[in-house]
């Protein structure tokens, strides 16, 4: 997975610069075989909920993970992730806040993403519902016993903190050894020509348990003295834990945008 993982991250550096299409309206997924900006979040899809990718259409299994991208932050905020169960889908949602306001520049992507010990829970409560229009999910939290080992560690989630790892690994191998010696932060454990080691860091999440409390403004990449940390704000709402079904089996997670960070490791932007 992290071979893949690689290559995704990659193909969204080179083509993050494309403008975020105009309406509220979202933009249909695809199945997971595709890659790219818009993929993002289909695929920390995979490691937060531990998937067994063998199970993944793409490897000759039933299931496939897509992903719509929100360009109107109030659209994505109603949004949840969801599953289909007859097409055996799980759908992401995500949206992208930008440094400009040409939209050119993404800076952080929120990702609604589902909790690997959902898949195989079953339907919500007889008569509950949610959303109206193209915001109507299907009233299920996972896809039964059909959903069994799916994920292959349900009682513990994947981090949204590894996700910013993988993103630091993929940008950092994809600069040349001029511009490793000459960024202003390092997150290998060897000195380099203009920053020390490991002052390039990803931080634990900050999980918190309601949407209220996920929404609000949060940086991409701060500092700490000389260091500078990518944090993560998640949230994780698990099956069955309150009265509102379809706020649960929910982990979002709030992530640095690959282009961001390697704006910043080339000195063109700050932490921020």
């Amino acid at each position: 997975m992290r071979r893949r993982l690689t290559i995704v991250l990659l193909g969204i550096i080179a083509i993050l610069a494309v403008p975020a299409l105009s309406g509220a309206a979202p933009i249909p997924g695809t199945i997971i075989t595709s890659t790219g900006f818009f993929r993002f979040c289909a695929e920390g899809q995979i490691g937060i909920a531990n998937i067994d990718t063998s199970k993944l259409v793409e490897n000759g299994g039933n299931f496939t993970i897509t992903g719509t991208v929100y360009k109107d932050e109030s659209d994505f905020v109603f949004s949840k992730s969801a599953v289909v169960t007859s097409a055996k889908k799980i759908s992401t949602t995500q949206y992208v806040q930008y440094e400009n306001n040409d939209l050119t520049k993404p800076k952080l992507i929120r990702c609604k993403m589902r909790t690997g010990e959902s898949l195989n829970k079953g339907n919500w409560p007889a008569g509950t519902t949610f959303g109206n229009g193209r915001f109507v999910v299907e009233p299920a939290w996972g896809f039964g016993s059909a959903g069994d080992g799916l994920s292959t560690s349900p009682a513990t989630d994947g981090t949204c903190q590894t996700i910013n790892q993988n993103t630091i690994n993929s940008v950092w191998g994809s600069l040349t050894n001029t511009e490793k010696n000459a960024a202003p932060y390092n997150p290998t454990a060897s000195n380099l020509p203009s920053a020390s080691a490991n002052t390039l860091v990803t931080v634990a999440d900050t999980v918190v348990g309601v949407g209220p409390s996920w929404t609000p403004p949060v940086a991409a990449i701060t500092t700490n003295g000389a260091i500078a940390e990518i944090g993560s704000r998640a949230l994780v709402a698990t099956s069955n834990s309150s009265l509102a079904p379809y706020f649960e089996g929910a982990h979002y997670c709030t992530l640095v945008a690959p282009e961001f960070l390697r704006r910043v490791l080339l000195g063109e932007v700050s932490p921020s």
